[in-house]
């Protein structure tokens, strides 16, 4: 059985020029940088041609049995990370806020509204599609049709997601008249829309604020590595664990103990923050300088000024605070609906960008990105160790750094602000 790695662009082969036999058509992914991964292509397969397939990175590419393939060129079509307009909004309407419910705060990275939207939609009979661990620690998109089940959609995961056939479910459901909630990265959002060519009153998406992606691949290496080096039988992983406070610390749990997961014991999590081992089309993606792909736009509002909090009739900064970013009228009336739940205040886009530059441009890979990504070819999970330890000092900075409570540094940034 012969397969084929599919491209952006449909081409004529030598065979073709000189048989003149017509060539199916389908894409093929020339360079890595050029496929997002968001899984498109292999929903709006008709005979099921199309499989993603895991590289020696870890990340998943799109792969096609020609045998079964038809050269219906769908999969062409509807690829949009790289040349074609997907309808970005224009600009947003922003906002801080932090939902009411201390019980949902407590278990969310921020400040909760990804579980208050979901919520609404559920109760109008609706359905919720994110992103949620199995057992094996990889990360895929589930459908959620019951509030008790939210938890496995809550809080941040920093790897990619398998979108799986859920594209496919999303317009089942849409079709059947049932209110849908998509929650992914900006590329699966652009990607579900073009699978679906047309718009759906019934459908409310929602993208984050994305730095870039590691793989499952790379996360599974790390935790066999932390849970030899902790002995520890690892059952479940927080990257934001708020009984550290609001941040970037997070916490493993097992059968019998819990140890902090974060850049200063995590080579994973030092190398996902420095931005160094995402996927390629990471630093290659479009979306943020071409505006939000959802109706709303979720992430944290780091920096955030006192005067915008004493705003909020009470909100506590040490819990968390989400930037909300409404980028369409659908997102206002989805917010709208959910407001006495929340509080909130109007703020403005350029305050919110100076700590989330993601929103202006894609991450850029260090010198250290192209080394790590040579070694990990040569030597698996040992060259982030290397690594790991060869920026001790940079990593002890980090550390001293941590030990300043966060009240005090956050005051400086408000200073600085």
């Amino acid at each position: 059985m012969f397969y084929a790695i599919f491209s952006l662009r449909c081409y004529i082969t030598e065979t073709e020029m000189n048989t003149g036999e017509k060539m199916k058509d389908y894409i093929k992914i020339d360079n890595l940088k050029d496929c997002c991964g968001c899984g498109a292509c292999v929903n709006i397969c008709p005979c099921g041609a199309i499989e993603m397939k895991e590289n020696e990175m870890g990340f998943f590419y799109p792969e096609v049995d020609e045998e079964k393939c038809v050269g219906c060129g769908q999969c062409r079509k509807v690829c949009v990370f790289c040349e074609k307009s997907v309808g970005a909004n224009g600009e947003p309407l922003v906002y801080a806020a932090v939902t009411k419910n201390k019980e949902v705060l407590s278990q969310s990275s921020s400040g909760g509204i990804f579980t208050e939207l979901a919520e609404a939609v559920i109760e109008k009979g609706g359905a919720v599609l994110g992103a949620a661990w199995d057992e094996d620690f990889s990360l895929r998109h589930i459908c959620v049709n019951d509030k008790s089940n939210l938890d496995k959609l809550r809080g941040s995961k920093y790897v990619q997601s398998a979108t799986g056939d859920t594209f496919k479910k999303a317009e089942e459901l849409l079709k059947s008249g049932q209110y849908v909630c998509y929650s992914g990265t900006p590329c699966q959002i652009a990607g579900l829309k073009a699978f679906l060519k047309k718009g759906y009153d019934n459908l409310l998406t929602i993208d984050l604020i994305c730095h870039g992606v590691p793989s499952v691949k790379m996360l599974r290496d790390d935790l066999a590595y932390f849970a030899k080096k902790k002995k520890i039988d690892i059952k479940d992983i927080k990257f934001r664990d708020k009984k550290y406070g609001w941040g970037v610390k997070g916490s493993l749990n097992g059968a019998t103990a819990n140890v902090k997961y974060n850049e200063n014991t995590s080579p994973y999590y030092f190398y996902f923050l420095g931005g160094e081992v995402y996927r390629e089309s990471c630093y290659n993606c479009r979306f943020p300088c071409e505006g939000r792909q959802g109706d709303i736009t979720l992430g944290d509002y780091w920096g955030i000024r006192q005067e915008l909090v004493s705003k909020m009739n009470g909100a506590d900064i040490e819990n968390g605070i989400s930037c909300v970013l409404v980028n369409s009228d659908k997102g206002k009336k989805w917010l709208s609906g959910i407001e006495s739940r929340l509080l909130m205040c109007a703020s403005d886009r350029k305050s919110v960008e100076k700590r989330n530059k993601q929103l202006t441009g894609a991450s850029v890979p260090t010198p250290e990105h192209n080394r790590l990504v040579k070694m990990y070819k040569e030597n698996g999970y040992d060259a982030f160790i290397y690594g790991f330890k060869k920026n001790y000092k940079k990593r002890a900075v980090g550390f001293v750094k941590s030990l300043i409570p966060k009240k005090i540094k956050r005051k400086l940034a408000q200073l600085k602000g």
